[in-house]
């Protein structure tokens, strides 16, 4: 209907602007006129899927019509209808090409129709407010002008949508990497951790203790096999809706289980944890990590045996961790590497706050504070 309308519209103007405002049409003329009109018509109704066809057709009709003796003022309103699909559809260049060649053709056939051809050889007596050469050309190019622009910059504004699309896509690409670069940081460095400690402990005491051996071997199993199930956790994000077999996020209930794998490699872990009340997942999520990766960079970088201390509190609208140890690391202390930037990416996710670094008694200590939304008491 879209498509119709305007074109209907068309074959009715120029039927009225040019049987009835003309001066005593013959039957010839009625008959061309009517299979101008309906042409056009015709042609505007399909300008849609052939923009630069029709625009062509239009424009020729448009010069039959002119040399008919029907008004320029009102044929070029379907020259100017037609050059709006094509502005909207082709590059600049093809656009500014339609758009001369139609300024063009209008301005030869108003001057030849009104200087060369004169009223007598026409088969329609023009009516005497449209033979103004200036007022028909001055409407002429206003109408195409308006259509030409109009189109092009719709579709500029369709460009511009794509492109914010395409920028938003890739950001949503972006954040999802980064987001599972972090989950595997920190499922492969807690784990690798405790399972490296672990094999240099089964490889020292082979020989002389292989029941700590043994033991030492099943920490491994145990702990591998829990990285893998949570490997495969994250990685099911990347799969089909329909082939992902997705596990609960880990959370604040999975505390103790992290808190055992770090004593397994030496480290006395306190928990100390106060009434939490119902968090948000993602909050849950960002506090499991935190901790982990705290955990994770005492297992690593300070020498056993070193004491733990996890501290968790919440008031209204916000948890506060704290993971300080009393250890002394067990080589030169370096650049901060991923581990923190993770840790404070997770804070930051919830517009939060951590620090980190040496205490005075040589120990290190994380504090982050993951503000949430309370909701209604």
């Amino acid at each position: 209907m879209f498509d119709l309308l305007p074109a209907v519209w068309i074959v009715l103007l120029t039927v009225n602007a040019t049987l009835y405002a003309a001066v005593g049409p013959s039957i010839v003329a009625a008959v061309g006129v009517g299979l101008v009109a309906l042409s056009l018509g015709v042609l505007l109704a399909i300008r849609r899927w052939q923009p630069i066809p029709v625009f062509g057709l239009v424009l020729a009709v448009t010069v039959i019509a002119a040399f008919l003796g029907m008004p320029i003022a009102v044929t070029v309103l379907a020259v100017a209808v037609a050059l709006y699909p094509v502005a909207l559809s082709v590059g600049p260049r093809r656009a500014a090409i339609a758009l001369r060649v139609a300024l063009l053709s209008v301005t030869l056939v108003a001057v030849l129709t009104s200087t060369v051809l004169k009223p007598h050889f026409l088969l329609v007596t023009p009516d005497p407010k449209y033979t103004d050469i200036f007022a028909s050309l001055t409407s002429g190019w206003l109408a195409i002008g308006v259509a030409w622009a109009f189109g092009r910059n719709v579709r500029a504004r369709r460009e511009y949508a794509e492109q914010i699309a395409d920028h938003r896509a890739q950001k949503a690409v972006s954040e999802e990497r980064l987001r599972i670069a972090r989950e595997m940081h920190d499922v492969v460095a807690h784990s690798m951790s405790v399972i490296v400690m672990k094999a240099a402990v089964a490889n020292h005491v082979y020989d002389t203790r292989p029941e700590e051996s043994r033991e030492a071997l099943g920490v491994i199993e145990s702990v591998g096999r829990a990285a893998l199930a949570d490997i495969h956790r994250v990685l099911g994000s990347l799969r089909s809706e329909e082939e992902a077999d997705l596990a609960p996020n880990p959370g604040l209930d999975e505390l103790p289980q992290l808190v055992e794998n770090a004593r397994l490699a030496d480290v006395q872990v306190e928990l100390d944890r106060g009434p939490i009340p119902a968090l948000p997942t993602a909050v849950q999520l960002s506090a499991y990590r935190i901790v982990q990766e705290a955990l994770t960079n005492v297992i690593k970088h300070t020498v056993a045996p070193v004491r733990c201390t996890v501290r968790i509190t919440a008031e209204p609208g916000e948890l506060q961790l704290a993971v300080i140890d009393d250890g002394r690391p067990n080589g030169p202390v370096g650049s901060p590497g991923h581990g923190l930037i993770g840790m404070r990416e997770r804070a930051a996710l919830h517009d939060g706050t951590l620090t980190a670094g040496r205490q005075p008694n040589g120990g290190f200590a994380v504090h982050a504070r993951l503000p949430y939304d309370a909701g209604p008491a």
